[in-house]
């Protein structure tokens, strides 16, 4: 099964990786790991944006299917799964740089306008911005799921919408990095994702612009 999406918002380190016990093979980092089920081991490869791991049954060193179909359920599928999980947990941590874009931006905003993100809804990862005087949104960040935005990953990824002109919004939306926005009007706004290929200072720029629109500022 493949965890891609973790390059989402991680850099890999393979200095890292080695010290953590992972080798080196041709151009992928592999390590072979136990985990907390009797004859069963994990086999993780690493390769330029490509996170496999395969679920081995001892002694037959065959692959364990059912760990791939996702929607399988059991005690016993479900405590590996668990048990995997932790691993790659473990894995990021150790051997992955994280990429908190979120946080960079919020840093940004409030150098820069003196904002405070805002939480208004109970339950969800949102957080909005507020311009100066008029009080209004120039910046809703979101954690939603891939396939919200029609990508074809698992999980969730950060996302940040602003308020453009729509000449800009026609311009810029090309369905990888730029979408019509996200539960806000499609004319005026904007989804930009905010995955490890995002250009942060165009984001910054377009953070700016959003917020002199919606202020009413003249440049």
């Amino acid at each position: 099964m493949f965890y891609n999406e973790i390059f989402d918002k991680n850099i890999f380190n393979s200095k890292l990786a080695i010290a953590y016990g992972f080798s080196k093979v041709g151009d992928y980092y592999i390590l072979q790991s136990d985990i907390d089920v009797e004859n069963f081991n994990v086999i993780v490869k690493i390769g330029k944006y490509s996170f496999e791991v395969n679920v081995i049954e001892l002694p037959f060193n065959e692959e364990y299917i059912l760990f791939n179909v996702s929607d399988s359920k059991g005690k016993f599928v479900s405590k590996i799964r668990r048990n995997v999980n932790e691993l790659i947990e473990d894995i990021v941590k150790n051997c992955f740089t994280s990429l908190d874009y979120r946080k960079i931006l919020l840093d940004y905003v409030k150098e820069k306008y003196g904002t405070i993100p805002e939480e208004p809804w109970e339950d969800n990862n949102h957080a909005t911005i507020k311009t100066t005087n008029t009080k209004k949104w120039y910046g809703i960040f979101m954690s939603i799921p891939y396939k919200t935005l029609g990508l074809d990953k698992s999980g969730k990824i950060d996302v940040l919408n602003v308020k453009l002109n729509q000449e800009l919004i026609e311009n810029l939306i090309d369905k990888k990095h730029f979408f019509p926005a996200y539960h806000m009007n499609k004319k005026y706004w904007i989804s930009i994702v905010l995955d490890s290929d995002v250009d942060l200072n165009l984001v910054k720029s377009l953070i700016d612009k959003s917020f002199k629109l919606v202020e009413k500022v003249k440049d």
